[in-house]
């Protein structure tokens, strides 16, 4: 019979909401992050300014859709949901809507992966060719570096080798003076004997 009287027939319990908390965390934690990370890429100097703007742009869109799916999926939820199993089936629904575009954009992938290549790879590509062009350079230096450093163990031999040559000279030059002042003494101490037989 009817009655002014509303009987609550929910069942929804804090479980069911600590299970929804959970699963938006586990689904839509990697948005956000990856937004926040646009945001914070957006304010280095070290990009262009058209990727900067590109980067602001796409993580504002990211965080706010996030948090867009956030407040949705709880508003609908506590308006409609009565048990700890209806909140989780709606909350996975909603879940699964926000992620068609991502099997959309795999699906298109997979028929032609020119169709979803964008500026990002061909910036990428270009890094890389910067890099193995550096790369290059770097090693022609390492040789170039290489072939002084062998150029000069080279001189620092011969150097060597000089500064033995000229002390062998020196010494032979000091054996030849020894001798010579032998051989004076010798000519000096026969010419006084001479004088003295004299």
């Amino acid at each position: 019979p009817d009655s002014d009287v509303c009987k609550d027939k929910a069942d929804l319990t804090d479980a069911g909401w600590v299970i929804f908390c959970l699963l938006m965390i586990a689904f839509l934690a990697k948005d956000m992050i990856s937004g926040t990370k646009l945001i914070y890429y957006s304010s280095k100097t070290g990009h262009r300014i058209g990727s900067r703007i590109r980067y602001f742009i796409g993580g504002v869109c990211l965080c706010s859709v996030t948090l867009f799916a956030l407040y949705v999926s709880t508003v609908y939820n506590s308006a409609i949901a009565t048990s700890n199993t209806a909140i989780i089936a709606n909350s996975v629904i909603v879940l699964f809507i926000m992620e068609i575009d991502e099997y959309t954009f795999s699906a298109v992938d997979a028929i032609n992966e020119k169709w979803t290549e964008h500026a990002a790879d061909k910036e990428v590509s270009k890094m890389k060719k910067e890099i193995a062009m550096q790369r290059a350079q770097i090693e022609l230096a390492d040789k170039e570096v290489s072939k002084m450093k062998d150029e000069i163990a080279r001189q620092r031999a011969q150097i060597e080798s000089q500064q033995k040559e000229n002390d062998n000279q020196r010494k032979k030059r000091r054996m030849l003076c020894g001798e010579d002042t032998r051989v004076t003494r010798r000519s000096s101490s026969n010419n006084c004997i001479r004088l003295r037989k004299r």
